[in-house]
Parts: structure tokens; sequence; C-alpha cells
């Protein structure tokens, strides 16, 4: 009986048979992929060189806060106080991340074998290192870990979380303007006295960058286009930092208030009558770091092959060491939260 079924089953597979002709499953060889396997984001910091070896676990460095003070004098009664700058030391803990796949070594040389799939496997094998880049895509900004020095959890401390942190965090209410919201903001920014702050590009979640789209078309503004990495083109806006773009990236959250986090709840109460907050997040760019360990000097994930299991299935595991640190959380860069 089993094997009438199969011999039922294996007949079933031909498309039609029929008086002179047998037609048999064939399938076009390339295959539809247009997954994401990076983020606007992540290649934005590849291509700006913000990928840097990390000099140890934890990577170390330090930040000045103020240099030597003045006050002005009697010229000829010079009386000067002793003043010099201000340096801390900083550091942050390396973190990994891992993907692994396991590959049927009967199955994957009957594929070879049929030859219409052959490039499969390495396709497939490259993919687990995209897997890491999407993770890192994700961990950039919603990370969980709460502490670059005394990690509470395995991710990264996510750049929302390390602005939040910093304290500069803004909101635009429903009904108010966003682009005037993010001007005022950037111009706030380089407002200080103390840091040569200059934002060089505002990140923002898809939907917030078509509501502001709309209001634009509402109000008559007219955008500036310019290349964010190359052969793409986003809108910019001319504020007191210079055109800075407007970059959506799929992996900054909307939130409702269901799903607004506390981390964000302690500093700015959900206003009454709002059903989204869209995220935005004013950068210095040149100010955000991901330090990596990896001998080769490449900030890619590795792909390693583990050997065979006992029933031959081969072990691919890519893996990358690194962690994202936002220099200045408190006074170069903005969290901007608006409402609708």
């Amino acid at each position: 009986m089993q094997i009438q079924a199969q011999a039922m089953s294996m007949r079933a597979s031909a498309d039609f048979l029929g008086n002179g002709a047998i037609e048999v499953n064939k399938y076009e060889a390339e295959i539809l992929d247009i997954l994401r396997r990076t983020s606007p984001t992540v290649q934005r910091m590849k291509d700006m060189r913000r990928w840097r070896p990390a000099t140890g676990h934890p990577h170390r460095y330090f930040e000045q806060l103020a240099v030597a003070s003045a006050a002005a004098t009697d010229p000829r009664a010079i009386a000067p106080t002793a003043t010099g700058p201000n340096r801390v030391e900083r550091a942050a803990m390396v973190k990994a991340v891992v993907a692994q796949s396991n590959f049927s070594h009967f199955d994957v040389e009957v594929t070879q074998s049929q030859g219409q799939f052959a490039q499969i496997e390495a396709q497939d094998i490259a993919d687990i290192a995209s897997a890491v880049v999407l993770k890192e895509a994700s961990m950039f900004w919603q990370g969980t870990d709460t502490s670059l020095t005394a990690p509470t959890t395995l991710e990264w401390v996510g750049a929302l979380q390390q602005l939040a942190t910093g304290g500069n965090v803004v909101s635009v209410l429903k009904g108010a303007s966003i682009i005037d919201g993010l001007k005022t903001e950037v111009a706030t920014l380089m407002t200080s006295t103390t840091f040569g702050v200059k934002p060089s590009a505002i990140y923002l979640n898809p939907l917030l960058a078509d509501a502001i789209d709309k209001e634009a078309k509402a109000t008559a503004y007219k955008f500036n286009v310019v290349e964010f990495v190359a052969g793409e083109q986003v809108n910019a806006v001319q504020t007191q930092a210079g055109i800075l773009p407007l970059v959506p990236d799929p992996f900054l959250p909307n939130y409702t208030s269901g799903t607004y986090p506390t981390f964000l709840s302690s500093l700015v109460s959900w206003p009454s009558g709002a059903t989204n907050c869209y995220v935005g997040v004013i950068l210095q760019e040149n100010l955000v770091e991901m330090a990596y360990v990896n001998p080769n000097g490449s900030e890619d994930p590795r792909i390693f092959q583990l050997g065979l299991l006992s029933g031959l299935s081969g072990q691919f595991v890519s893996i990358a060491y690194n962690n994202l640190i936002v220099k200045g959380s408190n006074y170069a860069h903005a969290l901007v939260l608006c409402f609708s």
C-alpha cells in the first residue's frame, strides 16, 4: 500500500500525461528575492568609515568636556586663575552577533546534480552573514541593553536608549509642524557655546517621512535633493547646520500608546489625543562609532565552517564582535518624538 501511494504521488508530479506528451515541472532559474539584507543607516556608516577596530574589551576612549577657563583682567594688574581642561574616560563592552545554518549533505548534492540551482548553497551561506547584518541594523536603533559599561542584556545599547539616557529628547505634538520642529531642534543643538555641534543627517521612520512629505505638499514647502549613499537620493531640508538629508530607515520604530517604551515615557509623557508616535533622530554622524574586533581588519561578519555532524550535515556560522557608541549623546544629537 505504501509503495502504491508513493507511485501515485510520483505520477501526480507530472503536469500532464497524454498521447504524445509528458509535461513535467520546470522552474525559472532565477529566484524572486528582494529581501532586505542591510539598512540605510548601516550602509551609510560603512561608507563614512564609522566602523573602527576596538581598542580591547572593553573598547576605551577619552572625551574632553571643557577647555581651560579664561577671564577678563586689568591689563596693569594681571591676576590669572589657574584652570585646566576637563577630560573623562569612557568605555563600552564589545558584544557578539551570531547566525548559524546546517546544510544536509544529501540534499546539497541532489541540488547540485540537478544543476538548475547549483549556486543556492553559496547564496545561503552568504545569507548567514546577511542575517548578522540585519540584526545589527535592528540593534542600531532598538538594542535592548541599557549600559555600555555594565551590560544588562546581550544586545547593543541602541541609539534610542543612548540618546534617551543623554536626555536630549524633544516632542512635536499632534497638529504642529514637523518640519519646523526638526529645524528648531537642529538650531537648538547648535546654540551650545561649549561644543561645536553640527548635525549632518536626520533619520526617520518611513511613515514619519511620509507625514513630512504631506506637510510639505500642503504648505508648498520645497525640498532639496541630495545623494545619501551611492546611487540613492533623498529629500533634504535647509537648516542652520546646512542642508540635511531626510533618511527613511525602516528599523526606526513607531509606537502606539500600548507599545510606547518606559525609557521614553519617563522623559516625554504620551499626550492626550495622540494615536501614534513616529521617531526621528538628528545625528552628528562623525560622532557615531561601531567598534569591532577582527584581526583581519574588516568590519564585515566572518563565516566559519565547523565541520560535519554525524549525519554529514555541514555547519556554517557567521559571527561579528562589535558594539555601538553614540558619542556626545547628551549634547550632539537629538531624539525627536512626533505624535499624531
